[in-house]
C-alpha cells in the first residue's frame, strides 16, 4: 500500500510505543485516501487523539470523534472522504452495564479496567468507564461486547452481573471541584504543584519517577507547557482539567481547574 501521509510527522513521538500506534493510525488513514472508503480507528487516549486530529486537518480528511458518551475522554475516529461516508459505517462502540451481584459491594473505576484487562483484552478496545444510575457504564469496542457479557463474571472477587446498556442513558458524573490558583508560568511542574497542592521539587520528583501524566500520556519533562483543556494526573493525588486561564494584575497565570481528587477505600 502507498503511504500517502508523510512519516516524518511521526518524529512527534519520542516513546517507541506510541510511535507504532501512530504509524498504525497512519496506515489507517492511508487506507481511506487510496481505498476511497471509510474506516474506523481503535479507541486512542487524549494525547494520541489530539495528534491525530491535527494530521487529519492537515491532510484535508474528514472525521468524526465518538466516544459513546457526550464528553468521552477516549474516542473512536471514523475516517471518510465525504459527509456521506458516515452513513456507511458504523461506529463500533457499545456501552455495556456492570453491577455487582452483592448490593453491598461497591465497584471502582481501577476494579473495572484491572479485570477487563486481565481478559487479556488491548486498552485499544476499551473507552471510558463511568458511573451511572444502573451501575457503571464501559465503552468498549463492538467486536468484543458478546465475549464480554458471555465470560465477564468477576472483578476481582467481586461477581458482577454484565448486561447492554438499555434506553436512556444516566450518568453520576464528579463534575470535579473547581479551584483557582496562580503560577508564575505554565510549566507543569508549577502548575501540577499548585493544583495538586504541593512543593515543586516534589512535583519535579513525580514526574521523574514516571508518576504524572498530561492527557493519558505520561510525561518526562518537567518544563512541558500545558494548555486550555488539559487533563494533569498523578498516580495517588487525582487529576484536574484546566478550564480557563487569565492574568493577574501583579502579572501572574490564572488557572480555574476542576480538581477529581483521589477516592480514599
Amino acid at each position: 500500500m502507498k503511504q500517502w501521509i508523510d512519516r516524518s510527522v511521526l518524529a512527534f513521538w519520542q516513546d517507541k510505543e506510541m510511535r507504532l500506534e501512530a504509524a498504525h493510525l497512519l496506515d489507517i488513514a492511508d487506507e481511506v485516501i487510496e481505498e476511497h472508503l471509510p474506516k474506523r480507528t481503535p479507541f486512542l487516549g487524549r494525547a494520541l487523539a489530539q495528534w491525530f486530529e491535527g494530521v487529519l486537518k492537515k491532510e484535508h480528511l474528514m472525521f468524526l470523534a465518538e466516544g459513546g458518551f457526550e464528553d468521552s475522554e477516549r474516542v473512536v475516529y471514523l475516517l471518510g472522504g465525504n459527509q456521506g461516508d458516515f452513513e456507511r459505517v458504523e461506529d463500533g462502540i457499545a456501552l455495556l452495564t456492570v453491577n455487582a451481584a452483592d448490593p453491598k459491594a461497591a465497584l471502582e473505576h481501577r476494579q473495572i479496567l484491572g479485570s477487563l484487562m486481565s481478559l487479556g483484552l488491548k486498552r485499544e478496545l476499551i473507552g471510558d468507564i463511568r458511573h451511572g444510575l444502573q451501575g457503571m457504564v464501559v465503552a468498549v469496542a463492538e467486536e468484543i461486547a458478546p465475549y464480554l457479557l458471555q465470560e465477564w463474571r468477576k472483578a476481582g472477587k467481586v461477581v458482577l452481573n454484565v448486561q447492554r446498556q438499555q434506553g436512556e442513558l444516566y450518568l453520576c458524573e464528579d463534575p470535579g471541584e473547581e479551584i483557582r490558583i496562580t503560577v508564575a508560568s505554565s510549566r507543569i511542574d508549577a502548575v501540577a504543584a499548585a493544583g495538586f497542592k504541593a512543593a515543586r521539587g516534589v512535583v519535579q520528583e513525580w514526574i521523574n519517577q514516571g508518576k504524572v501524566k498530561r492527557n493519558d500520556l505520561i510525561i518526562n519533562k518537567t518544563d512541558l507547557e500545558v494548555k486550555l483543556g488539559d487533563i494533569i494526573s498523578c498516580r495517588g493525588q487525582g487529576r484536574f482539567r484546566l478550564l480557563e486561564t487569565s492574568e493577574t494584575r501583579k502579572g501572574r497565570i490564572a488557572w480555574k481547574v476542576a480538581l477529581y481528587r483521589k477516592q480514599k477505600r
